[in-house]
């Protein structure tokens, strides 16, 4: 079978069978794993959770059966995440469970000696402490960011789209599985993904990102993730800067005050992801320099959208 096809059906396959399985457990979901609003949240009706699990079943699956064993290290987070959705579990084990996958995933992936982070560890060990407080940044960034409808599937699935296009890295089913995950999750949704959907995502990114051959590939990947990353360091340091505790819930991102200002999840979602597909197209065709002049006109828009159509920052403490 040629190879466009065989991934074509790797994707079909990946959306139905995820979509089926999101089907069947939303009344499970609802049950063990409610969403209630409160006041962090953008939604104002309790809606089932840790919706994720479904994506992530599909994806393991077929890479397991393909023998791509990278997304399997990032299931003990998931399992994490699915307790913080029950129980919401303190910071300390999140961000201790945190450590330890991106250890088991950094130690697998520097059995290559040909790797760029396989080459920093052997040049000093304190590249491990590096790597670990990147990785952690990551993670928790993806997480931030999942606070509207369809925000982190859509973006993930153009990241994994534009990524398959230019790696050995396995991720068609992936990108089906989200594309099914998400006609449940965009806006007004029926289940949300929760921690552990989003500490799968944001931890197997992490893994995919450390795989990479080079630094400048490590750049341009973390380049064409910006929308999300930039969105939510920005609002940490703002939010350091203003005395505010940065460990405690909040509305703050640029996405959550668009939303609060009046535009809907979808617009929002989609405001994103178009800043995601521009990047993707510099990522694919052009060098590290282009690509960073494309950032900076993504950089100057997002600051343009914060004050022409953002909730003002300071309004909110």
């Amino acid at each position: 079978m040629p190879i466009y096809l065989s991934n074509f059906m790797e994707i079909v396959l990946g959306a139905i069978i995820t979509y089926f399985i999101l089907k069947i457990s939303l009344p499970l979901l609802i049950r063990f794993f409610p969403a209630s609003p409160n006041q962090r949240s953008l939604h104002k009706y309790i809606k089932p959770s840790s919706g994720g699990i479904s994506f992530i079943l599909t994806y393991n699956i077929f890479a397991i059966s393909q023998g791509v064993f990278l997304p399997f290290l990032s299931l003990p987070l998931a399992l994490v995440g699915m307790m913080d959705d029950r129980f919401n579990l303190s910071r300390l084990i999140r961000y201790s469970c945190q450590i330890l996958t991106i250890l088991l995933f950094t130690l697998f992936i520097t059995q290559n000696s040909n790797l760029f982070i396989s080459k920093l560890i052997e040049s000093n060990f304190i590249f491990y402490f590096i790597i670990l407080f990147l990785g952690s940044v990551i993670i928790n960034s993806i997480n931030f960011m999942d606070g509207i409808d369809g925000l982190i599937a859509g973006n993930m699935m153009i990241i994994f789209t534009t990524l398959n296009f230019n790696s050995n890295h396995y991720l068609t089913p992936i990108i089906g599985a989200l594309f099914g995950f998400i006609l449940l999750n965009w806006h007004p949704s029926k289940v949300f993904m929760g921690d552990t959907g989003s500490l799968f995502l944001g931890s197997y990114l992490t893994s995919l990102i450390f795989s990479s051959n080079n630094l400048t590939e490590i750049i341009k990947i973390l380049f064409l993730c910006s929308p999300l990353l930039l969105d939510s360091l920005s609002c940490i340091v703002r939010r350091f800067l203003n005395g505010q505790n940065i460990f405690k819930s909040h509305k703050l991102h640029l996405y959550q005050r668009l939303v609060s200002n009046g535009l809907s999840h979808s617009l929002v979602t989609s405001l994103y992801m178009l800043a995601t597909i521009f990047l993707s197209i510099f990522y694919l065709f052009f060098n590290l320099i282009y690509f960073a002049f494309a950032l900076l006109i993504i950089i100057c828009l997002g600051i343009f959208i914060d004050k022409k159509y953002a909730a003002r920052f300071n309004n909110f403490f």
